[in-house]
């Protein structure tokens, strides 16, 4: 496996990225929205998928700016990020450290060549209760090279059904 950084790979496959993102190995993802899981069941089969659902965590303002309160959970989490996977690449969000450090993790699935959506994952609050400001870098993209035998055609990204609720 050969990772990639995204900037160097293409300059228009990852957007909202502002000075200072950019790190040696990767690019620091921006929380733009917060879900809060709802404790309904979730059903999956190869015939269908049932999601829990969940419900928007509103920031409250603070000094000018916007902060969410997190209980101890699990959160859908989005970024202010755009990715557009080419063929021949694949990708995961990662935590960046300060969080890990802090008891917070996210966890991501793969973004598979040929994705184009918003970015996701679901942030675990651990131990204690969290503050974080909207628009602070929680996350890492990286990017390495893949064999590809087919192109995305899940049910997420751009013009996909699941993504409405996202603004997409």
């Amino acid at each position: 496996m050969s990772m990639k950084h995204i900037l160097a790979a293409g300059p228009d496959l990852l957007t909202n990225v502002q000075e200072g993102d950019s790190q040696p190995n990767a690019v620091d993802l921006r929380i733009d929205k917060i879900f809060e899981l709802k404790d309904q069941v979730f059903e999956i089969s190869e015939e269908k998928k049932k999601h829990r659902g969940s419900v928007e965590v509103t920031p409250t303002l603070s000094k000018g700016e916007y902060y969410f309160h997190l209980k101890p959970g699990t959160y859908e989490i989005l970024m202010e990020n755009i990715v557009n996977v080419p063929e021949g690449y694949a990708g995961w969000v990662i935590t960046r450290s300060t969080l890990n450090r802090n008891g917070l993790f996210i966890t991501s699935g793969l973004y598979d060549s040929g994705y184009h959506g918003v970015m996701a994952g679901c942030l675990h609050v651990e131990h204690g209760d969290a503050i974080i400001q909207k628009g602070s870098r929680v996350g890492q993209f990286l990017l390495f090279e893949a064999e590809t035998l087919s192109m995305y055609d899940g049910d997420y990204g751009i013009g996909k059904e699941h993504d409405k609720k996202y603004g997409n």
